[in-house]
């Protein structure tokens, strides 16, 4: 299915909760990977509080290609499942639906391991294609290498965040470069973290030339209590961040999904 890769330039723009957030609102089976080469762990430590991945995540991924198993039946093995955020009481007269399960992919537990993943990650990236759910990929910084090759070829979306202070702004026009040189136009976009501070969405995409393609609301206050695997309120979906989260996963999804119809891609 449809694989978004989720990068950043520099300045710790709010990538990996953005991820989390569109995870956790996606509306239908979602996995988020941890593919941060800067491993920081922050998902385990903050969201999955304190959770061990074992031998789970890119390790077993690791593993699993260096016994030559297909990658896609390793998943379920090495993944973890992420808890649903808290729902406001269904009404009587709601429907029932299927629940979305959402999963977890951990990522590098040993900073060993990064170098050693370089010839996996076409594979994983042709896995998450072959699977019958989503993805959303948490790439990290670009850096001067810029992005493993593997993971950006086989990508339906690359996504790179960033706020829009000057700051944030000139970090992405060194390293963004490096990303249209790997990607066509149509697979690349920005996603604003704060839009309007102080620049506005039409006028960062004028001025790099990539389509602004979502927009989350800026409370960091919210994002922190996210990040920290504080306790979240039935109403969080409701809220200015977790309404940008949802109206930005549906929105990627529906791109997703009207891309497959004109290709003729089974849905």
């Amino acid at each position: 299915m449809g694989t978004h890769v989720l990068c950043h330039t520099g300045g710790a723009p709010g990538t990996t909760i953005t991820g989390l957030g569109l995870t956790l609102t996606w509306p239908r089976d979602v996995l988020l990977v941890d593919a941060d080469r800067t491993p920081s762990q922050s998902i385990l430590a903050g969201y999955l509080r304190g959770t061990s991945a074992h031998d789970r995540g890119l390790t077993r991924v690791l593993q699993a290609h260096r016994e030559r198993r297909p990658l896609l039946d390793v998943l379920p093995e090495a993944t973890l499942p992420l808890p649903e955020p808290p729902h406001r009481q269904r009404r009587a007269t709601d429907t029932a639906a299927r629940p979305v399960r959402r999963r977890f992919l951990p990522g590098f537990a040993h900073l060993g391991t990064v170098d050693l993943f370089e010839a996996a990650w076409r594979d994983l990236g042709h896995a998450l294609q072959d699977a019958p759910f989503d993805s959303i990929v948490d790439a990290g910084r670009i850096g001067v290498r810029g992005l493993p090759a593997g993971l950006l070829e086989t990508a339906t979306q690359v996504l790179v965040a960033c706020r829009t202070s000057l700051v944030s702004l000139a970090a992405v026009r060194l390293y963004l470069g490096l990303l249209t040189e790997a990607v066509a136009p149509d697979r690349l976009g920005l996603v604003l973290i704060g839009p309007g501070r102080p620049y506005r969405a039409a006028e960062v995409a004028e001025q790099f030339g990539v389509p602004v393609v979502c927009e989350i609301a800026w409370e960091p206050f919210a994002a922190a209590e996210l990040a920290d695997g504080q306790p979240l309120s039935p109403r969080w979906r409701r809220q200015p961040l977790g309404r940008s989260y949802a109206e930005a996963a549906t929105r990627l999804t529906a791109a997703q999904d009207a891309e497959r119809l004109r290709i003729g891609a089974p849905s």
